[in-house]
């Protein structure tokens, strides 16, 4: 699982019908945290693009990246890491790490360097 994206059911706030619901949206899988959950960072094609984090927001472009099975320009967002429990990982989209391996690890970089950034204001 580490290192492939996978559609991953997530909780969100539905403004329209004010309340809490999931849908189902690309994740690409970092760690296992533990026995049941794993880490994962979100693969959003950013509407808004006002919204795009120039810095720590990866663009994946499904032209360049065509194995990953992407229909949108995306984004992986290396700030906005999340667990997923194992049984909201459903249906493996693409293989990151061992198809596009350079990009795998850009992502990785920049995720380390958002998590230096937390723990350098946090001291």
């Amino acid at each position: 699982m580490i290192g492939k994206i996978y559609k991953a059911r997530t909780q969100f706030y539905d403004q329209a019908a004010q309340q809490m619901s999931y849908k189902a949206r690309p994740a690409l899988v970092l760690a296992k945290a533990d026995s049941d959950d794993y880490v994962v960072l979100p693969v959003s094609s950013i509407s808004n693009r006002s919204n795009i984090d120039p810095v720590y927001d990866i663009e994946v472009n499904p032209v360049l990246y065509p194995k990953l099975n992407l229909r949108n320009i995306s984004y992986v967002r290396t700030h906005k890491q999340t667990v997923v429990h194992r049984a909201n990982l459903r249906d493996e989209i693409g293989d990151l790490k061992s198809e596009y391996e350079d990009l795998y690890l850009e992502i990785l970089e920049k995720r380390e360097a958002f998590s230096n950034s937390i723990t350098q204001q946090a001291l």
